[in-house]
């Protein structure tokens, strides 16, 4: 059976060092980021199970870390801040919340109970991951989705409805590299086979956006 990944969003990797170490013990693959942004990253790339964050991230792209990791997935996350704290990352969508410093254990129990409740690697709602159920692909081969595409169509996803700049979403997707105008557009256009019960809309110029269609 595949091991249940967790991902770690911590600043200070050396303080979550204990707690992953048990995680792993007890039969879990973590993964690691150390800011916001790169643990969007890792949202894509390593599709895990359950999220753990510290309440100091930094902002990203002047929002609120956690807003931004709750509007990216529907993915079980735990936040781990101080007693004052806590009221206000329930409020933004927080599973579960652990007072700071964690013990091991604890960091343990919690994955190990929103894993019970939720369901394995299932979003909670019974919400889905792009090409298992949240939306189909065209053509003939039920996805081929490139690791890229992956990350963009996920993006657009999770801000449907919106307008995003092209500067943002090379930002986001790529995570900083320095990435052409025409490269985007390349995956765009080839989304836009791809997607079905999914319509990319764009304003020339500015952005791209994504909304529900109808085939």
């Amino acid at each position: 059976m595949k091991k249940a990944v967790v991902l770690i969003v911590e600043k200070d990797r050396t303080s979550s060092q204990e707690a992953i170490e048990a995680l792993r013990e007890a039969g879990f693959e973590v993964v690691e980021a150390d800011e916001a942004a790169a643990g969007l990253r890792m949202i894509y790339e390593t599709r895990p199970d359950v999220i753990v964050a510290s309440a100091d991230l930094s902002a990203v792209n002047g929002e609120d870390a956690f807003l931004r990791l709750r509007q990216a997935s529907y993915l079980p996350m735990i936040a781990i801040g101080s007693r004052e704290e806590v009221v206000e990352m329930l409020e933004m969508g927080m599973d579960a919340c652990i007072i700071s410093p964690p013990t091991s254990r604890e960091v343990v129990a919690r994955v190990q109970s929103l894993l019970v409740r939720q369901g394995r690697g299932e979003p909670p709602g019974g919400g889905s991951f792009p090409g298992e159920g949240g939306f189909h692909f065209r053509g003939r081969d039920n996805g081929g989705l490139s690791r890229t595409e992956y990350r963009l169509s996920s993006y657009l996803i999770s801000h449907r409805g919106r307008l995003l700049d092209y500067p943002r979403l090379i930002s986001e997707v790529w995570g900083g590299k320095s990435v052409s105008l025409d490269t985007l557009h390349f995956y765009i256009r080839s989304l836009r086979r791809k997607l079905a019960g999914f319509d990319i809309f764009s304003v020339r110029g500015v952005g791209y956006g994504l909304y529900e269609g109808s085939e």
